[in-house]
């Protein structure tokens, strides 16, 4: 595993260039096409700033070249990133009897999940996908015993992406799904990858903070969150990043998306709370990442920010993007968790949002 880490840094660049001269269409759209659509725009978006989006609050991101060499270090010196064996899974029958006046979530690992509401199909985030870099080298999908989520599903109602990055937007995902899909939802920008990928506008909807749409049988809220865009250097922060709050006709729900620590999950709490559930970023934590992710410990902060009832962990049990044990984030915040919000269900189980004692097992020390 560690020869791999190492071979992958060093072939990144290479085989990003070497895509990148190819104008491989992974890449999405680019800086001008996010511009001209921006342009088209009647209001100017709440947080573009200086030819960029902006957080609320400050957030530096650390970059320099003695900070990714340390990662590489931390990466080669790193124990338990993979699970040792294939982990469980609870294969939902697609076909399976649900109930139209109920509300069902199903978690895929890392931030990928199907909500079923009411009778209509919602995929938030659905990165279902083997790797979470532009080229195959790095971030491959843990085993799963019998993964093969993309069977399970037929037509989709709607699809929601968070942001842009393509651990959250996965290209190969999305090329299976496209034509089974009637409409995407998106913060400002990243439908230009959509249309570009061949997606008519009329099938996309774009939100800024704070803005609300009515789809598929629910209430989308854009929210605020702190993390940042982009799916090549020329597009960084140009296109928005945001959390969603989820009215369906029997729950309020929030998706967090990617998000470090901040002030406004407590505006967002007052605002719009309090949540039946809160999915939140509680993996791929990190020193130098601690202003765009959060900590298990921090999740439960931000969970209690907003009011919510139940938490649901996500941003970890698929991919080793950190160098801390795949297991960690689960590990950490059960033990934090004083209150018992949270819950830990399977890959693949599919569980009814009225009836969550079924999704607090202890599913990850099996491996």
């Amino acid at each position: 595993m560690k020869p791999h880490w190492l071979v992958g840094l060093v072939l990144l660049p290479i085989g990003y260039v070497a895509r990148k001269v190819r104008n491989d269409p992974q890449f999405g759209a680019g800086a001008g096409a996010m511009r001209r659509e921006r342009n088209k725009r009647k209001e100017r978006p709440l947080r573009w700033r200086m030819g960029a989006y902006r957080n609320l609050e400050k957030t530096k991101l650390q970059e320099d070249f003695r900070s990714l060499m340390g990662d590489l270090v931390g990466y080669l010196q790193a124990k338990n990133t993979q699970p040792p064996k294939a982990l469980p899974i609870a294969v939902a029958n697609a076909n399976s009897v649900v109930q139209d006046d109920r509300d069902y979530l199903t978690w895929y690992g890392h931030s990928a999940l199907r909500l079923e509401s009411h009778g209509r199909t919602i995929l938030l985030d659905p990165m279902l996908g083997n790797w979470v870099a532009p080229v195959p080298f790095l971030g491959h999908r843990f085993p799963y015993e019998g993964y093969n989520p993309v069977e399970q599903l037929g037509d989709i109602d709607l699809i929601v992406y968070s942001h842009d990055h393509y651990d959250h937007l996965d290209y190969d995902t999305f090329l299976i799904l496209k034509d089974r899909t009637k409409h995407f939802l998106t913060p400002l920008g990243v439908g230009a990858h959509l249309r570009e990928w061949g997606v008519p506008a009329d099938r996309i909807t774009e939100l800024d903070w704070w803005e609300s749409a009515d789809l598929a049988g629910c209430t989308f809220t854009a929210t605020p969150a702190r993390h940042f865009s982009g799916r090549s250097p020329g597009t960084r922060n140009k296109s928005l990043w945001c959390g969603f709050a989820i009215q369906t006709p029997k729950h309020r729900l929030f998706f967090g998306g990617d998000s470090g620590y901040g002030q406004h999950f407590a505006a967002i709490g007052e605002r719009l709370g309090p949540f039946t559930l809160t999915m939140l970023d509680s993996g791929q934590y990190h020193d130098r990442w601690q202003n765009v992710h959060m900590t298990p410990e921090e999740a439960l902060r931000a969970h209690a920010d907003l009011q919510g009832c139940n938490l649901l962990p996500i941003h970890w049990g698929a991919f080793s993007l950190s160098d801390h044990a795949w297991s960690d984030p689960i590990e950490r915040i059960v033990t934090a968790d004083e209150k018992g919000d949270v819950i830990s269900p399977m890959v693949g189980q599919r569980f009814d949002l009225g009836d969550l004692e079924n999704c607090k097992s202890e599913w990850w020390r099996e491996s």
